[in-house]
């Protein structure tokens, strides 16, 4: 089976079509009358502060992710359309309508107490390894009435009831893809592709919380929940086959083995899922909140 590459950008999936359409979504549920500073945090390619910027031009958004790879894409995609400040101290005066990138951890953010209007985290949330600590330091850097607004289609519940059968059959065909390079390995008398010791773990066994688990945990951080919602939107065929390539979700699925090759499995898993099963798209929910300072 020939390796068709892992992609370690993210930028084919924020451009899937299906991703924009429920980022855009979630941007279109935001009150903006009242806001003027924005941080886009774990902002990826940028896409969120895009969707924002056609909704109030005139917003400053200072955007945050911990891999440079993402802040120079992002810093292309949105460079060509909004002026890039390189300063944050010139972003904080001279900043409407246009954008700062930065390299940083989102737990722990160059904002004074108060400062910002609206945090928004598009599809990372569940990456936030010290929860409590990530949205307390939200909850510091946001206005009396600042809000904060994510999505994320890792939590439980984000399988649509009838679907499980789909998604177990998609990681079934991985594994059968993985057998089938491995009869071919043992023909050519190569030794066996396994998996490193020490790094395996469940699929999905992440710490991923309900919208039930998630209301808590923000009001225990001091948060009000406005809004708690659960949005049915497909997964097609090519778009789940872009998750497959992401290699950050290989790492995940199949833990432990190369990246190029879990990725490879994976997406050749997708097609052979969606031909057995004879549809071209699966729906799954996507968690949407928002929350202010309680």
């Amino acid at each position: 089976m020939s390796l068709p590459g892992v992609d370690t950008s993210y930028e084919p999936y924020a451009d899937d079509p299906i991703y924009v359409a429920v980022n855009q979504a979630l941007v279109d549920t935001i009150d903006l009358q009242d806001i003027d500073r924005v941080a886009d945090l774990a902002c990826g390619t940028g896409l969120l502060t895009g969707l924002l910027f056609e909704r109030k031009p005139t917003v400053a958004v200072c955007d945050i992710d911990l891999d440079p790879q993402q802040i120079e894409i992002a810093r292309r995609k949105l460079g060509a359309r909004r002026r890039i400040v390189a300063d944050l101290q010139e972003w904080r005066t001279n900043g409407v309508g246009a954008v700062h990138l930065r390299v940083g951890n989102a737990q722990q953010l160059p904002f004074a107490d108060g400062e910002i209007d609206l945090v928004m985290i598009a599809n990372a949330i569940h990456m936030m390894t010290e929860r409590q600590a990530f949205l307390a330091e939200v909850r510091r850097v946001l206005g009396p009435r600042g809000a904060f607004v994510f999505n994320s289609a890792f939590f439980v519940g984000t399988l649509a009831p009838g679907t499980e059968p789909f998604y177990t059959e998609w990681l079934k065909q991985a594994v059968a893809r993985l057998d089938e390079m491995n009869e071919t390995r043992a023909k050519q008398e190569l030794p066996p592709i396994t998996r490193r010791r020490g790094t395996t773990g469940r699929a999905f066994s992440k710490g991923w919380l309900s919208p039930e688990h998630w209301q808590d945990a923000l009001e225990q951080a001091g948060f009000v929940v406005k809004r708690n919602f659960k949005r049915a939107m497909p997964i097609s065929r090519e778009g789940l086959k872009r998750v497959a390539a992401y290699g950050g979700m290989a790492e995940v699925l199949m833990s432990g083995y190369p990246l190029e090759v879990s990725s490879a499995c994976l997406q050749a898993g997708a097609d052979a899922a969606f031909a057995a099963f004879g549809m071209d798209e699966v729906s799954r929910y996507w968690l949407e909140i928002t929350a202010g300072r309680a």
